[in-house]
């Protein structure tokens, strides 16, 4: 496993733009929690461009009678903002089928941060929210995973580098 160097302790490269941004004195970040400091030096580890370089993706992977038309192989694709890219989307939208994946993009950005692919192996797969009168037997399930957002290849490597670069 690949060692990364400590990401900006000191916030030097971000200093100056925190500052005026969050009109922050040197006293201000010098009382920052280290780990407040390591999320906004980040950038250092991640290189600048990891937030365009990938995409979460939600497919259907079954649905046995789903109300919103969601179909087996359809997909929801999201920037890694937390935006969906109806462009690339083919499923339609349904808050029922996307409500769980929420709890993806609470842990993307501090995965990312500690170098890590930011779809945990953990979190891969889930139901629609809604259980209808069969409780739950034929609603919509999903999987979860990322991609590179310019070749669309699925990143099954467990970090992720500077400049878009994939490590086991």
């Amino acid at each position: 496993m690949t060692a990364y160097p400590d990401p900006d302790p000191d916030l030097s490269e971000v200093r100056e733009p925190l500052k005026r941004a969050l009109a922050l004195t040197d006293d201000d970040i010098a009382r920052m929690a280290p780990e407040a400091k390591h999320l906004l030096g980040i950038r250092r580890r991640l290189g600048n461009t990891w937030l365009d370089d990938f995409e979460v993706v939600v497919e259907i992977v079954a649905n046995d009678s789903c109300a919103c038309g969601v179909a087996a192989g359809q997909v929801v694709v999201f920037d890694m903002r937390h935006r969906i890219k109806p462009e690339k989307s083919t499923a339609p939208l349904c808050m029922h089928m996307l409500a769980p994946v929420l709890a993806v993009f609470y842990m993307t950005f501090d995965r990312a941060a500690e170098g890590l692919n930011p779809i945990s192996g953990i979190w891969r797969f889930f139901d629609c929210t809604d259980t209808r009168d069969d409780l739950g037997k034929t609603k919509a399930r999903t999987r979860v995973y990322l991609r590179t957002s310019d070749t669309h290849q699925t990143v099954m490597m467990r970090e992720i580098g500077p400049r878009k670069e994939l490590r086991e």
